[in-house]
């Protein structure tokens, strides 16, 4: 069996995965600011293993708490994932206007929590010898600027820096883990609709993504979710890549 650990599994993308993780029969840990409990009450009506914590990964102060409430949960396992999905791409403003709340809160999400819990993913599971994968939903905003996202870009490209960096040093473990970026492209999810809510203003590609959703170009979850999962089982993966979605379809 394996355990998979999910931020942002409530809704989206993170539901998405979720719910493939679940069909396998494998433990599920969710980490979200709201609890799915369609979801929830289904996997355990089905005798699915299923954890749900509740949390902010906005407030860092909860950091430590969340960390040993996820590993209390983990019993025996063969494998253990964590899927680093939970992100914000607001403040959607030029720089010289950005709100210090906001960008507190960009930072907090985008970037700490999903180093904090790797640094704590892998200094726990050190004397594992099983498989174990760190997955940092990414975007293409990490590798190019977009007018309007200096938060949103800043904090990927950050995160996938940090991913190549512990990718370097999980390859001289004995036991390493492995962690890749992954980037799922458009999808219809609630961020579209906040970057479209974006005044044009703020946002000169806000035209571009009003024309994605009038034109149907966004890709589901579940669409996503699935070559996710399909590139987690057919591997071997590359230690500290890039995986865009575009190249797996």
């Amino acid at each position: 069996m394996k355990t998979y650990i999910i931020t942002g599994a409530s809704k989206g993308l993170g539901k998405a995965i979720a719910e493939l993780c679940l069909q396998e029969g494998n433990h599920c840990i969710f980490v979200a600011r709201s609890a799915n409990e369609q979801l929830i009450d289904k996997a355990r009506s089905q005798g699915l293993k299923v954890s749900s914590i509740l949390a902010d990964l906005g407030d860092s102060g909860q950091l430590p708490e969340i960390v040993d409430s996820i590993f209390s949960k983990i019993g025996d396992t063969d494998e253990l994932l964590l899927i680093n999905n939970a992100g914000v791409v607001e403040p959607i403003k030029p720089v010289g206007q950005l709100e210090q709340n906001k960008l507190e809160d960009s930072i907090k999400v985008n970037f700490l929590a999903p180093i904090m819990l790797s640094n704590a993913f892998i200094d726990r599971t050190r004397g594992f010898p099983g498989k174990k994968t760190i997955v940092n939903v990414s975007s293409g905003a990490a590798l190019r600027p977009y007018q309007g996202w200096a938060a949103y870009c800043s904090t990927k490209a950050g995160l996938e820096m940090f991913t190549r960096v512990t990718a370097a040093e999980q390859d001289q473990e004995q036991y390493p883990v492995t962690i890749i970026s992954f980037s799922p492209g458009i999808m219809d999810t609630n961020m579209q609709a906040d970057i479209r809510q974006a005044d044009e203003k703020d946002f000169a590609h806000a035209e571009i993504f009003h024309a994605y959703k009038e034109q149907g170009r966004l890709r589901s979850p579940e669409l996503v979710a699935e070559k996710l999962m399909a590139l987690l089982q057919d591997g071997p993966l590359e230690n500290g890549r890039f995986y865009d979605i575009k190249n797996l379809l």
